[in-house]
């Protein structure tokens, strides 16, 4: 079986599997750019959504949303440089999960937020000790368990997402057609 013509000339599209390698600067500043906004409008939304369900005032959710992207911030060094025997030390965001907002929102609603932050804590040293023991339980884990959690996560979260694109759960204008996330943050 013969190649055809036209794939002898064109440029390999193979990725380049040097982990020191710098792309261009014109790839380069693009694609950092979007790594930042894929980053934060993903460390904001969880901190707001919480503060909504505790009833934070202004100060408060600016607060928790500080602290968010601190710690992605220092956990994306860390995961990024390395620390010792810690850290991918490949080009890895960190950052807030939505996976946690289905057991934290109603532990928020009924307890506050320290509830919610020494749940975290605990679930954190969990995943330490889960960590230590990763390839010997990672047959648990098919692509079909992975791909239903995430599944069940999004559908979870779907009526929360719902309600802050209609303007957040008793706002005067819930649920109008010009009302839009942004709006109910910033109108009150």
């Amino acid at each position: 079986m013969s190649t055809p013509p036209d794939a002898q000339t064109r440029p390999s599209r193979t990725i380049n599997q040097n982990p020191d390698a710098m792309p261009p600067l014109s790839k380069a500043i693009p694609l950092g750019l979007q790594h930042i906004m894929a980053m934060f409008a993903g460390n904001v939304t969880p901190p707001i959504i919480i503060a909504g369900v505790i009833g934070a005032n202004p100060a408060e959710q600016i607060f928790l949303i500080q602290v968010a992207l601190f710690v992605a911030g220092v956990s994306t060094l860390v995961q990024t440089i390395g620390i010792g025997p810690i850290g991918a030390r490949l080009p890895i965001v960190q950052g807030t999960s939505f996976g946690f907002l289905p057991v934290a929102l109603p532990l928020a609603k009924a307890f506050g937020l320290p509830a919610v932050l020494g749940a975290s804590f605990v679930a954190g040293l969990l995943q330490i000790v889960l960590g230590a023991f990763l390839k010997k339980i990672r047959h648990w884990f098919s692509p079909v368990v992975t791909g239903i959690v995430v599944l069940l996560i999004g559908i979870t979260l779907m009526p929360v997402g719902l309600n802050y694109a209609a303007g957040g759960v008793g706002a005067d204008d819930f649920d109008h057609p010009a009302t839009y996330y942004w709006h109910s943050l910033y109108s009150a």
